[in-house]
């Protein structure tokens, strides 16, 4: 099967994937029809909108715009107040913008952890659909453990569940969890959900990590 890359909005380089892996993580945030994805036979990097077919990605997904940051939007807010003179005000929203970038930065790369447990997920998928029978760990899987300055871990700690452990490198999130859970739907298709701390969607554990840190689908 082809093979793909995709820019993050990092502007780092992610892959290879197979198709349904990237979709997994367009579904995830981690690109939108926008970002410019790439496989061999293509001269050059193209938008994914120009892909949308061959990636096999749902009309649901389609339509979807890129995100706007609301960051960006409060320092403009920030910026007109500066040419106003209004300090005090000012200094109202710079307290209440910093911290909300500060999150925001966190959330991205939380989100890169998700990003780099697809691989998990698909080998995961696989296992049930051939053998009927979800992995145990990441060896029946036929997964090898990957880590990075993000994840610490990324693991199958029971039957239908993975488990994203965040490094020290993110303080905010440091020996934190995020869980995964699968079920596999009357039509025989897996669906995953995220949870997060308080979240149990489809009847799976909750992590750890807080909430605000995540992206919004996976908390409660």
């Amino acid at each position: 099967m082809a093979q793909w890359y995709y820019v993050d909005k990092n502007k780092q380089r992610i892959g290879p994937m197979e198709a349904g892996v990237l979709v997994d993580a367009m579904r995830h945030g981690q690109l939108d029809i926008n970002s410019l994805v790439w496989r061999e036979g293509m001269p050059v990097w193209q938008p994914l909108s120009m892909h949308l077919d061959a990636l096999g990605v749902p009309e649901s997904m389609r339509m979807r715009k890129a995100p706007k940051s609301n960051n960006a939007s409060m320092w403009i807010v920030v910026a007109v107040v500066i040419g106003l003179g209004a300090i005090p005000v000012l200094g109202i929203l710079i307290a209440i913008a910093l911290p909300a970038y500060q999150d925001y930065t966190v959330r991205a790369k939380v989100s890169e952890g998700l990003n780099q447990a697809a691989v998990l997920k698909l080998a995961t998928s696989e296992t049930r659909l051939q053998t009927g029978k979800w992995p145990n760990n990441n060896e029946e899987a036929g997964y090898s453990q990957q880590t990075s300055n993000v994840v610490s871990e990324i693991s199958i700690p029971s039957p239908q569940d993975i488990r994203i452990t965040y490094s020290s490198n993110v303080p905010e999130v440091a020996g934190a969890t995020l869980m995964l859970r699968a079920e596999v739907d009357a039509n025989g298709v897996i669906h995953w959900e995220c949870n997060a701390l308080g979240s149990n969607k489809l009847g799976g554990p909750s992590g750890t990590i807080l909430p605000k840190y995540v992206p919004s689908s996976c908390r409660p």
